[in-house]
């Protein structure tokens, strides 16, 4: 599969599963829900790792995994996950657009990887497109300055787990991204785990009715398994992780393109603007 194909399924069903996300962490908390993720996902890994026969420990690569893993799936998802409680994962995701950039320069010092004009004019294409996005939408109300704050430290926190992500693979090729989010994912549930039972965290689910349940079992599978398993595997197999990562930062377009749809809104100066926007900036990054 090509790693053009993988991100863009991934961002799709990341856009899906955060409307899920935002309004499960609103009824059981940003810590609950994310232990629950946690687990459940690395049940799902698990299971893929013994099914697809990639149940292994990745010795020269696990340091760089643990740390991906505290980064990406404990700091950065507690910062996110309250920015969608408070400001909604539209506007949340708005912020995730300067991901790439922030990526790009942590992979020049941690990575040691750089990008040729053509692709930073890629990258350029895609922050216009948001940006078109964001003035289209127009959405009434204030984003608390503080939640914003969080949002973008959450944001900067994450961008490094990616990029230790991709120094795993760099150093083991060949390594699956089941057995990658398996170990990834495992740290999460380890540290949540404890911080949970000291904050006094509820972790039984008689409280929580099928529907609850079912939300959060759904939205974790779309989410956390299948997007992560897509996304790792375009990072793994492509050289740069920032343009994955900008090619991943879509899902804001694709929920203005649904809202679009649904309430049969005719596109006005700005929608096509980011529409235009979208399709420079991923040629750029595809072709250019």
């Amino acid at each position: 599969m090509s790693p053009y194909l993988a991100v863009f399924i991934s961002s799709l069903l990341w856009a899906i599963s955060t409307q899920i996300y935002a309004k499960m962490v609103q009824k059981l908390t940003v810590y609950r829900f994310n232990f629950y993720k946690s687990v459940i996902s690395f049940v799902c890994f698990l299971l893929a790792c013994v099914l697809t026969g990639n149940f292994y420990f990745p010795t020269q690569a696990m340091p760089y995994l643990l740390l991906s893993g505290f980064l990406g799936f404990t700091l950065a998802d507690l910062f996110i996950f309250y920015s969608f409680s408070k400001n909604g994962p539209a506007r949340t995701l708005m912020f995730s657009s300067f991901s790439p950039s922030i990526i790009a320069v942590y992979s020049y010092f941690i990575l040691g990887k750089t990008l040729p004009m053509s692709k930073v004019a890629g990258l350029f294409f895609l922050l216009l497109c948001l940006l078109f996005i964001a003035l289209e939408r127009k959405r009434r109300g204030n984003v608390s300055l503080r939640v914003a704050l969080l949002a973008i430290i959450g944001i900067n926190i994450e961008a490094l787990g990616v990029v230790f992500t991709k120094k795993s693979f760099m150093v083991l090729p060949d390594m699956s991204p089941f057995t990658a989010n398996l170990y990834r994912v495992g740290v999460a549930v380890v540290v949540l785990g404890i911080f949970n039972s000291f904050k006094g965290v509820k972790f039984g689910i008689k409280d929580m009715d099928w529907d609850i349940k079912g939300k959060v079992m759904l939205s974790t599978f779309l989410g956390t398994f299948m997007a992560l398993y897509f996304y790792l595997y375009a990072i793994s197999n492509y050289n740069h992780p920032s343009i994955i990562a900008g090619i991943g930062s879509l899902a804001p377009i694709y929920a203005s393109v649904y809202e679009h749809w649904r309430d049969k809104k005719r596109p006005n100066r700005y929608f096509i603007g980011a529409i235009a926007s979208m399709i420079c900036g991923v040629l750029f990054l595809i072709f250019g």
